[in-house]
């Protein structure tokens, strides 16, 4: 299943499953989203810090489920840290299936991104954070536009040379993130 693609013009929602959101650096992020010409819509306890480290799991799953929820939301963004696999309990995987969204994060997000995919089959996109619009490279722009609003890139491009372990050839569904936690997902 493919959500349909961000607009120009159209909502980012941001939430904070796996750190807390500073308000000062995240006005700063929210800015620079703005100014590329988007809305922006702040979940809930963005900003809390319940336990001192982050919002509790259900306050941040609940910041989750609100995007998932809000009709205007095209896309929930968010960034890694620790502790995004506290959410799993609390996340409403079948309203997700009724309200698909484009899903975008990286490193800790691998704990959302990889249980969506395999509860609803919604695809989901690793690789972008919020924090990444504040100094964007030229291939992150590229990759955002191509994949999130034009929805026109059919293949990844490398950003370095690649090395190739064992050449072949293969088919099926790539899944994965970040290295560590996709291990631990593994039970490895």
């Amino acid at each position: 299943m493919k959500a349909k693609q961000l607009t120009q013009g159209g909502v980012i929602g941001i939430c904070s499953p796996s750190h807390i959101a500073q308000y000062e650096d995240y006005q700063n992020t929210i800015q620079c989203i703005r100014n590329c010409g988007f809305e922006v819509r702040e979940a809930d306890n963005l900003y809390k810090n319940t336990h001192g480290y982050a919002a509790t799991p259900e306050e941040r799953a609940a910041d989750f489920n609100q995007l998932v929820s809000d009709p205007e939301v095209d896309l929930i963004l968010f960034g890694g840290g620790e502790g995004a696999n506290e959410l799993l309990p609390y996340i409403d995987f079948e309203n997700l299936k009724q309200n698909p969204k484009r899903i975008c994060s990286y490193s800790d997000g691998t704990w959302i991104l990889n249980p969506i995919w395999t509860k609803t089959g919604l695809e989901c996109y690793y690789g972008q954070a919020p924090h990444l619009f504040l100094s964007m490279s030229d291939y992150d722009a590229k990759h955002f536009w191509e994949h999130l609003i034009q929805d026109c890139m059919d293949v990844h491009e490398p950003n370095s040379e690649w090395k190739v372990q064992t050449s072949g050839v293969a088919e099926g569904i790539l899944i994965g993130g970040y290295a560590r936690n996709f291990a631990l997902i593994l039970g490895n």
